[in-house]
């Protein structure tokens, strides 16, 4: 359900929960842009195991006993950090109110993740409950297909994906990650 992370998440220091990615179902708020560069497709293409983990993690989400079966693991490895989709999102408003009641019940332990879902005002408006959490960071996922959101909370930045030597972060940007090609 939840792993360690690897050196990139801190070692074990920050754990993860991931879904599948990149289909429509399971990223709703997906942008071609976003769907052309996504470095958890291409790490669910040569990571097999890895895949059917996230697989084995949706199947769970679904679960009426998720969000208890999450805090069980939380407390048993005295968790204190969780990155929240590592690969995948929201895909629903009822799964995103099950992780909602899961940092509710949690309040040492800090929760945080980069979602599209903001896109889809349902699920939006679980994220921003989430993020008026003190134990909850969100970022807003943006790139040129979105835009920077119209509005942004309280308690929520902005993530911007640069994918092009021309798409330069607009006003409102707090972050930036760039594609591989643009890393040098």
């Amino acid at each position: 359900m939840l792993t360690p992370g690897n050196k990139k998440l801190g070692g074990h220091r920050i754990w993860g929960f991931a879904l599948p990615s990149g289909a429509a179902a399971g990223c709703p708020g997906m942008t071609p842009t976003c769907r052309r560069h996504c470095y958890a497709v291409r790490t669910e293409g040569y990571r097999p195991a890895a895949a059917a983990k996230y697989r084995r993690n949706l199947a769970l989400s679904r679960r009426r006993d998720f969000a208890r079966r999450v805090r069980a693991v939380l407390v048993a490895h005295a968790v204190r950090v969780v990155r929240v989709h590592t690969g995948g999102d929201f895909y629903s408003a009822r799964y995103a109110r099950r992780w909602l009641a899961v940092m509710r019940r949690t309040p040492r332990a800090r929760f945080f993740f980069y979602t599209r879902s903001w896109r889809v005002p349902a699920i939006r408006a679980v994220v921003d409950a989430m993020a008026a959490l003190p134990n909850c960071r969100v970022w807003y996922s943006a790139d040129r297909d979105t835009g920077v959101p119209a509005s942004v909370p309280p308690g929520v930045r902005v993530a911007w994906l640069m994918a092009d030597p021309n798409d330069l972060p607009p006003a409102g940007a707090d972050l930036v990650f760039r594609v591989h090609g643009l890393r040098r």
